[in-house]
């Protein structure tokens, strides 16, 4: 492919570095000669701040080149070369290969020599980037392999890089630029590729043939950034149903779906990507959460251990597997793969947490409290570690300790909305109601993107004082910030069950047992509300479902011995009678007392 840019301007201007046949450049060589075309390249946000450090390779006079991912939402950028700093702008794009023109008007060298051919597997490379932020350094490697991509071959390589080397070149032992630095897949080592530098004179070209496409695409962005969720809903849709394997379409679906509370819609569009790029281990683990979240925990099992098997060294994977073996009762064995997790990633939260739950599950307390307090004395500005020590220091039933530790949070997160929420959830603990509905409020007073779990702190507290109507509407608050949150159906099923509503909240509980069939807290319900409402036959199936998902319900056995007798079926009391004597002594000899010895006396 010829190169856009006079080749004799490089020689005239003393760039062209090229080694004669069978002499290779060293490290050194390549690096004096080739770093002059490497830029840091900054995004700026609508403040004029930094929000991301990169890397943009020179590629002609006034134009760079860069990954197109790094600069989506950038207000402005601004390049870094040779000391000198200088405003750029994006000229054209090529999303589908990731590769950005940008113009610097400053910018008066040459830039790199465009190669002529393709890398040779086993050849040496050497990464010349920004890596980390750090400045413009260099490593080597070699090239691993020329992979084949719907969008083209990328060069798989294996000199180190780092976030930050987005952009930047990839170089063979004669000087000459053979890619520009794309990725790595952080589910390996030194698993890199590069995008063909030959790419960078068709940009142009292709981002005037994509024209209608990247005008649908910053639309998109805009809607996305001014969280207008609604109409990037409608545009997201229509560009789905017109491309339905554009990656783009379907994640500004996942977007708008979010930011919409539209869960199932969320899942839907998580799935497209899923099937587009089965291969894409982010995508994955997006799919693996959305599944989990919506109780699908079997498919989110399954998923986990297939992406956990491709993808080793990438941490998520793992911690979606771990947490789909523990929302599946396989506690020994999400204990080993959060521990691996954390081999992988020491800095994943999520994994530290998962240890601190199971050990909570267990009666462990204080080594939840361990993990939690070592996390926060790391870490002593950071919120997150010590709302977990909170977590744990409520799980152990020391209320009066965790409201402790926030009223200790560094002063800019203090008066959070999440401080706020904790402490109405301590102060309900310590059992003071008004002043935890105040502190609940008080959230609600604060930017959150968790609203409804504040009105659900006021709905049980309502709940706690027997004030019904207030609790019913608490609740109903909730549910409408956050349809898609089981959570909130099943408490408001409940308030309106305990406030004589027994027939509204049956409808709730059917929904909640055709959409989560495997959770045993919705049959118990559906059969206490059908009891309730004197449908005996009914209620039996309901709560024997819900003892074969959880055998150790004490006050479901009772349920059932109650609705049986009321049948008159005497033989399967005492059979749930026998079974629940097995599992609580106690609540047997009440069950019995209340339920079986008066049919026993009246027979005599």
């Amino acid at each position: 492919m010829s190169c856009p840019f006079p080749l004799s301007l490089f020689v005239a201007l003393g760039l062209l570095v090229v080694a004669q046949p069978g002499q290779a450049l060293t490290a050194q060589e390549v690096f004096a000669a080739f770093s002059p075309s490497v830029a840091v390249l900054e995004v700026l946000d609508a403040g004029g701040r930094q929000v991301g450090s990169y890397s943009a390779t020179q590629v002609g006079t006034g134009r760079f080149v860069s990954v197109c991912e790094v600069l989506d939402g950038a207000a402005a950028v601004r390049v870094t070369l040779k000391a000198q700093v200088m405003e750029g702008r994006i000229a054209a794009r090529d999303r589908e290969r990731n590769l950005c023109l940008i113009q610097v008007d400053g910018a008066t060298a040459a830039g790199a020599v465009l190669p002529r051919r393709m890398p040779v597997p086993g050849s040496r490379v050497f990464a010349i980037s920004n890596a980390l932020g750090l400045g413009v350094g260099i490593s080597e490697g070699v090239v691993s392999g020329v992979r084949h991509y719907p969008a083209g071959d990328y060069i798989q390589f294996t000199a180190p890089i780092s976030p930050g080397s987005e952009g930047g070149a990839l170089v063979d032992d004669t000087g000459s630029l053979i890619g520009i630095i794309d990725y790595r897949r952080r589910d390996g080592q030194n698993v890199n590729f590069a995008s063909l530098a030959e790419w960078v004179g068709d940009i142009e070209k292709r981002a005037a043939d994509s024209a209608e496409i990247l005008q649908r695409y910053d639309a998109a962005r805009a809607l996305q950034q001014q969280g207008q969720w609604s109409e990037l809903d409608v545009l997201a849709t229509e560009w789905a149903r017109d491309q339905p394997d554009s990656l783009d379409a379907w994640r500004f679906s996942v977007s708008a779906a979010r930011g919409l509370n539209h869960r199932d819609k969320e899942l839907l569009a998580w799935r497209a990507l899923w099937r587009i790029n089965p291969s894409h281990a982010e995508t994955g683990a997006g799919l693996g959460y959305v599944l989990l979240a919506g109780g699908q925990v079997k498919e989110a099992l399954e998923l986990a251990k297939v992406l956990a098997a491709a993808h080793r060294e990438y941490a998520p994977a793992r911690w979606l597997l771990a947490r789909a073996q523990h929302s599946s009762g396989l506690h020994k064995e999400a204990e080993v793969s959060y521990r691996e997790a954390i081999d992988l990633d020491p800095w994943l939260m999520e994994a530290y947490q998962g240890l601190a739950a199971l050990a909570q599950l267990r009666g462990d307390h204080a080594t939840a409290i361990a993990i939690w307090s070592r996390i926060a004395g790391l870490y002593p500005d950071a919120p997150g570690p010590r709302l977990g020590l909170v977590q744990a220091y409520l799980s152990a039933g020391k209320a009066e300790r965790a409201y402790s530790v926030l009223e200790q949070l560094p002063e800019k997160d203090r008066d959070s909305a999440i401080a706020w929420f904790w402490r109405g959830y301590a102060l309900a603990r310590l059992e003071r109601p008004e002043a935890a509905m105040q502190a609940y409020r008080a959230s609600l007073a604060r930017p959150s993107e968790a609203k409804d779990r504040a009105w659900a702190g006021i709905g049980n507290a309502f709940y706690g004082l027997k004030n019904y109507p207030e609790a019913i509407a608490a609740f109903q608050s909730a549910q409408a910030l956050n349809p898609s949150e089981s959570a909130w159906d099943y408490q408001l099923g409940v308030v309106l069950k305990d406030a004589g509503r027994p027939a509204e909240a049956l409808t709730i509980f059917e929904r909640l047992v055709a959409r989560m069939p495997e959770e045993a807290s919705h049959w118990r319900q559906k059969g206490f509300t059908l009891a309730i409402l004197g449908r005996s036959a009914d209620a039996v199936p309901a709560l024997e479902r819900s003892l074969q998902l959880d055998p150790a319900q004490a006050k479901v056995w009772m349920a059932l011995i109650e609705a049986c007798q009321a049948l008159g079926r005497r033989e399967a009391a005492h059979s749930a009678y026998e079974k629940l004597r097995g599992i609580d002594g106690t609540a047997a000899e009440q069950a019995y007392r209340n339920t079986l010895y008066p049919y026993e006396e009246n027979a005599r």
